[in-house]
């Protein structure tokens, strides 16, 4: 069983990496970073969390889910729909997704700025319940909150997950040998590793001016420098020549001393 259990963990962690080296990530862009600092302000959220889902969710370019979600952060028409019906979502300017705009130019899912708000948005409503179901209230869990539901991820917490919940969880990355907990297990840590590179990658062009360079790099080789020995100091030959060439010189007998005046 241990031996099982240790198989499992290896293979989780190999298919996370693989998943995250297969597609460099090179920022989020000005205009989405913003977004997500003014959504971090404005609910009281980790920024670094939201870093972390946006990365993981990776739809700041428009992708498609196999689930229909789209947008900044992948959301489905039925969870926009009913956040768009909230006063917080009506103030964000969120408008509902119709069967005419649904994956077209026109969904309103595809605003960056209200996409990336509404993650905020969601985010502070998960903490309000995570205190009432009992659930930590970690990044993890937000995370998970999002990608599989309030419900779904209540569900698996304790136990009891439906049907849908298990196609919700393929839908979104289950292989067929896991359990529910391998599930949980495998997400969080992709999402842990998109969180670190997201959150690195900030940091990294913050600080060097050289992430923001496109000149190339070149490596130039150590020079071994020889070790030289100092020259003797020549001070005593100058004083040596000085005192040969110095001559005393007796003062005269009509030589008469005067004290200074005051």
């Amino acid at each position: 069983m241990a031996s099982s259990h240790l198989l499992v963990t290896l293979l989780v962690i190999g298919m996370t990496s693989q998943s995250v080296l297969a597609k460099p990530f090179t920022g989020f862009g000005n205009d989405v970073d913003s977004y997500i600092q003014t959504a971090a302000n404005r609910y009281q959220v980790s920024e670094t969390m939201l870093r972390g889902l946006v990365k993981m969710e990776d739809g700041w370019l428009n992708k498609l889910s196999p689930t229909g979600a789209t947008g900044v952060g992948q959301f489905t028409v039925g969870t926009w729909n009913w956040l768009a019906e909230r006063d917080e979502g009506r103030a964000l300017g969120m408008v509902r997704v119709t069967a005419r705009s649904r994956g077209t130019l026109a969904d309103p899912r595809r605003n960056k700025r209200i996409n990336t708000l509404a993650i905020g948005a969601l985010a502070r409503w998960h903490i309000a319940r995570f205190q009432e179901l009992g659930i930590r209230i970690t990044d993890e869990n937000l995370y998970m909150a999002h990608n599989i539901g309030l419900e779904g991820l209540h569900r698996a917490l304790v136990g009891k997950s439906t049907k849908e919940d298990i196609r919700n969880m393929r839908l979104n990355g289950m292989k067929r040998w896991m359990t529910v907990n391998d599930f949980l297990t495998y997400q969080k840590r992709r999402y842990n590793t998109h969180k670190f590179e997201a959150n690195f990658m900030q940091t990294a062009q913050k600080s060097s001016p050289l992430i923001k360079s496109s000149r190339p790099m070149k490596w130039v080789e150590p020079v071994a420098i020889a070790k030289i020995q100092p020259k003797p100091r020549n001070e005593t030959i100058m004083v040596n020549n000085v005192s040969s060439q110095m001559k005393w010189i007796e003062p005269t007998g009509s030589m008469v001393w005067i004290e200074p005046t005051h």
